[in-house]
């Protein structure tokens, strides 16, 4: 069974770390889904598919750090504790 993190939770924490607007970081999750997260060649691909996007060269590199915390602390507390549930 795959965990998924809530879609919406993603965005809005994205949105509280970066301060864009929701149209933003809506079109940011959606170039993070298109792509294999992990891995230098799919970070460059990542970074050049929001450059492509009207994000400037160290916005692109600095969403993609924000965006891998995000997604690396919820793995983290999924395996320090994998029962708990959210509510």
């Amino acid at each position: 069974m795959v965990m998924k993190m809530n879609k919406s939770e993603f965005i809005k924490r994205l949105k509280e770390k970066t301060d864009y607007s929701d149209d933003r970081c809506v079109l940011v999750n959606d170039i993070l889904e298109s792509n294999f997260i992990f891995g230098r060649k799919n970070k460059e691909k990542i970074i050049h598919d929001l450059i492509l996007k009207n994000f400037t060269e160290d916005e692109a590199e600095n969403i993609y750090d924000i965006s891998m915390n995000i997604i690396m602390s919820e793995i983290k507390s999924k395996v320090t504790h994998p029962f708990r549930r959210k509510n």
